[in-house]
């Protein structure tokens, strides 16, 4: 069941009565429209009359592009039999934890993290353990929390790089030692990769790069935000050969199948240099509106790190006001619309999200309303 500290972030977004002449920056999805190309092969999709259910775990074309993409980037060996491609990638994570927790069963989240994780872990009456942060790590998890709540005895592990909020891209070295420790107590590896082309700067680390088909590692994607499609619900996991008849029994009770001409998008774009060249336009335009936002930001005295990855800022609160209080606040007296961190966990209190899904022009405007509204509070 849903408790109050995970349906209050609804509550939060409904009370936001007047849209006018708001600054969202509370919704996470790119401002980006579908790619013409795209939008022209699903006309061409349609016209065709690929409008029927498709096999249970998806095209095998677009299985068979996702497992060559992911060995591409990692030099992974993915059988397309691994992949599922399911209504959205939180189609998928609820599909991993149905399948592999029982009541009682505890789940290892690195918080920050997106609130789903711990929501559907409770809907299936598993138990949360929360690890924060390293101190002065920027956000980077904390493997001996991590190596801690597995020796008390837990099911799975989820990880998320890079992070919703944050914007942590996890280091090929905290996410070895991951892999090693969950193989070594026998628990799942859930590597939530939703954000994994968003990456600025860094080298990004992916589970496929340890992955074998016999292990416990189960990698879940997403076409919502490269391809600006999250309203095509369209999104794929990765899975042991032991799970996989779990797997395709829920979606066929659950889904039937993801949406058919979604996934015959999805296997253009995967195919197409041009829309992968669209793809790479497109993050170069986020790292630099996180540089814009960031100075505006730190400029006007609001301390935040510079993110790595993903396409948000996690700004720390600079007043003694907790996270909801700022958060309805500034969107009521100044217009500015972010998301409280104590919705990501308990480290997240202190701090607010806020999206780069807007223009340059707005997010330092939006950086000029959190200061005004900082002084102003300072000053009562």
């Amino acid at each position: 069941m849903l408790g109050e500290d995970d349906s209050w972030i609804i509550r939060y977004f409904e009370n936001i009565s007047d849209p006018r002449d708001l600054i969202n920056l509370g919704i996470g999805e790119p401002d980006f429209d579908l790619f013409e190309p795209l939008k022209a092969e699903a006309e061409r999709v349609i016209r065709q009359g690929l409008n029927k259910y498709t096999q249970t775990a998806g095209v095998p074309e677009l299985r068979e592009a996702i497992a060559e993409y992911h060995d591409r980037r990692t030099s992974a060996s993915i059988n397309p039999d691994d992949v599922v491609v399911t209504p959205g990638a939180s189609n998928a994570l609820f599909m991993s934890l149905a399948t592999i927790i029982h009541p009682g069963d505890v789940v290892v989240i690195p918080t920050p993290s997106f609130p789903p994780f711990m929501s559907l872990t409770k809907i299936l009456r598993g138990r949360v353990v929360e690890v924060g942060p390293l101190p002065g790590s920027n956000f980077q998890i904390d493997v001996r929390g991590i190596e801690a709540a597995l020796r008390e005895g837990a099911r799975a592990v989820i990880v998320n790089s890079p992070t919703n909020p944050t914007g942590t891209v996890i280091d090929e070295s905290s996410f070895s030692r991951v892999v090693e420790l969950c193989r070594g107590s026998g628990a799942y590896l859930i590597s939530d990769e939703v954000y994994e082309r968003f990456v600025y700067g860094v080298d990004y680390i992916s589970a496929a790069k340890y992955w074998r088909d016999d292990d416990r590692v189960i990698i879940i994607g997403s076409f919502s935000k490269t391809l600006a499609m999250t309203g095509w619900r369209l999104g794929y996991m990765i899975v042991p050969e032991h799970l996989r008849p779990s797997i395709i029994r829920l979606q066929a009770y659950i889904n039937a199948c993801a949406p058919s001409v979604a996934q015959y998008v999805a296997l253009y774009a995967l195919r197409s240099s041009e829309v992968q060249r669209m793809i790479d336009e497109k993050v170069a335009e986020y790292q630099s509106r996180r540089d814009v936002f960031h100075k505006a930001l730190t400029t006007q005295g609001i301390s935040t790190h510079l993110p790595r990855g993903g396409i948000y800022l996690f700004p720390r609160i600079p007043m003694d006001l907790d996270s909801e209080t700022f958060c309805n606040r500034l969107a009521k007296e100044e217009g500015v619309v972010t998301v409280p961190g104590r919705a990501f966990g308990k480290s997240g209190e202190g701090h607010f999200r806020a999206t780069l899904s807007a223009s340059p022009d707005r997010l330092v405007k939006a950086a000029e309303k959190i200061a005004a509204f900082t002084a102003r509070v300072r000053s009562r």
